[in-house]
């Protein structure tokens, strides 16, 4: 009994250490959010589509409660994309405004024949994940552990990001949850520069972003499979909204634009 003990004692060490030693895990950080001031609510409308093809829009709100920050973003396919694939969204998140902790969020996405929800919530032992798909008879929700540490879902990877100084050269890395598998996200400031948003010119911070799925059963990265990078552009001012997101993938690319913004 005791070499059993000893055998899965060490075996324990040698895993924990592996693990620690995992070169990607470097690339998290900085650990703790920066100084820049918490983000004003607000309310606003973004238009998507490919390669400048509308394809969708999108209405997102941001206000206070308490201590938390909440996020609501629901909108949906339209025009010709809809007739090809119709889909409408609606994504809720809370985070604390202390260290801008995510606390839940939910999503649901309504396809044509098909309706999936996404419930997450961050527990002192780490994140719980449940997926339903009622029209599915094989998919039996379960609530899932994510085994890895740090980890954000992805409006608070976003806030954590904008809270930092952001100067030019400066990096970011997140461990990003968006509702199926985690992932790396390493943003790199480009430049401070003017970009054409509408019909107006505005200063903007470019970030670069190396997206990477995490492969928890091998403790690596592999490629996302859908994107390869992208571009986002915030405004460079006391607000640091978005205004503008381009993501490669295999074909041209998507795009997410800023069309008009009301602060509370």
């Amino acid at each position: 009994m005791k070499s059993i003990a000893a055998a899965a004692f060490f075996a324990a060490v040698i895993l924990s250490v592996g693990q620690a030693a995992d070169p990607w895990l470097a690339r998290i950080g900085p650990e703790a959010p920066g100084t820049f001031p918490l983000i004003r609510p607000f309310s606003g409308k973004f238009r998507f589509g490919w390669s400048e093809i509308g394809a969708a829009s999108a209405e997102a709100r941001v206000w206070y409660s308490g201590d938390k920050i909440m996020v609501e973003v629901k909108g949906g396919t339209n025009g010709l994309a809809r007739t090809l694939w119709q889909l409408d969204a609606r994504h809720k998140a809370t985070i604390l405004k202390e260290g801008l902790q995510p606390v839940a969020f939910e999503q649901v996405e309504r396809y044509a024949k098909k309706r999936v929800r996404t419930e997450a919530v961050f527990k002192p032992d780490g994140l719980w994940r449940l997926r339903a798909v009622p029209s599915d008879p094989k998919n039996v929700p379960r609530w899932k552990k994510i085994k890895i540490e740090p980890i954000r879902d992805i409006v608070s990877a976003m806030l954590f990001i904008r809270s930092q100084s952001l100067n030019d050269g400066e990096k970011v890395g997140v461990v990003a949850f968006p509702g199926d598998s985690p992932f790396l996200v390493e943003a790199t400031v480009v430049r401070h520069e003017q970009i054409r948003v509408g019909n107006k010119l505005r200063k903007a911070i470019k970030l670069d972003f190396q997206i990477q799925r995490i492969d928890l059963a091998k403790r690596r990265l592999a490629p996302h499979g859908k994107f390869k990078n992208g571009t986002v552009w915030i405004s460079d001012d006391e607000n640091r909204v978005p205004l503008r997101a381009e993501v490669n993938i295999f074909i041209g690319y998507v795009f997410g634009e800023l069309e008009s913004i009301q602060f509370q």
